[in-house]
């Protein structure tokens, strides 16, 4: 006896079969198609299918992955997650599939910028509408990097043609 066949059991077989059956379908994920590849951690496949707006890969690495593997970032000196990424090329199907599967619509940036600082940039309402209606905060900040406070050359330090050291954050 095949303890999970490939179809859904019908209705004639006993509960416990139907419980073993729906138990490999969506907590072992037994049926889900292999990973497109395994020498990449899943959270870095999903930054990577993401920025180049792979739907069909997104989806299936949603399908695989934990809240935590979602949340993967760019590294700790960019700390961007997918979502930012979705929301820089303005894919309203991208966000809202990622929402579903729990990204955190309040992650900031290594610079303080939510997902709708990206989605600005884009110019993409769509996108906008839907991280607002999803609770991501929407801060009307101008965010710059810090300026240079070394002490040990304040005279280089101070000299930016009237810039007074402060430099635009680039999304």
């Amino acid at each position: 006896m095949n303890v999970f066949p490939e179809q859904k059991p019908h209705s004639l077989l006993e509960m416990e079969e139907k419980e073993r059956w729906i138990r490999a379908k969506y907590e072992q994920k037994l049926f889900l198609a292999p990973l497109p590849c395994r020498d990449l951690p899943l959270g870095q496949q999903l930054l990577r299918a993401t920025a180049e707006e792979d739907l069909r890969t997104v989806i299936l690495l949603l399908a695989h992955g934990s809240r935590e593997e979602v949340n993967e970032t760019c590294g700790e000196g960019d700390r961007r997650t997918s979502l930012h990424l979705a929301c820089r090329k303005g894919n309203v199907v991208l966000v809202q599939l990622l929402i579903w599967y729990g990204v955190d619509v309040m992650a900031r940036d290594f610079h303080g910028n939510t997902a709708l600082a990206y989605a600005k940039q884009a110019v993409t309402p769509e996108v906008r509408e839907l991280l607002l209606q999803y609770g991501c905060p929407d801060e009307q900040f101008v965010l710059m990097a810090t300026p240079n406070l070394s002490r040990k050359n304040n005279r280089n330090n101070n000299s930016n043609a009237g810039g007074g050291g402060l430099m635009p954050t680039l999304i």
